[in-house]
């Protein structure tokens, strides 16, 4: 059951970032769940990522979400470009 609830909250900071990406991605539909996860998923590890390696410091550690928030934004519209292109969204 705990694994059940790391799983629950790991697809709601997902979603969280992709929310916040889809406010900022012009024409972007905020009930495509695909979209709000994958743009997330991918800006959470990579954003993530680029954190660990930049070591930012703790008295800053907003930057770090500022870099994960900034990677959901480009990947969303990367996926959503991909998407159009591809037929696979309207």
């Amino acid at each position: 059951m705990a694994l059940f609830w790391q799983v629950v909250t790991l697809l709601s900071v997902w979603l969280l970032y992709g929310f916040a990406a889809s406010l900022f991605v012009k024409g972007s539909n905020k009930r495509d769940y695909l979209l709000l996860i994958s743009s997330g998923l991918l800006g959470g590890l990579i954003g993530g990522r680029i954190g660990n390696i930049l070591d930012v410091p703790e008295n800053i550690w907003w930057l770090r979400e500022v870099i994960k928030l900034g990677v959901a934004i480009l990947s969303m519209h990367t996926l959503q470009n991909i998407f159009k292109w591809s037929g696979l969204r309207k």
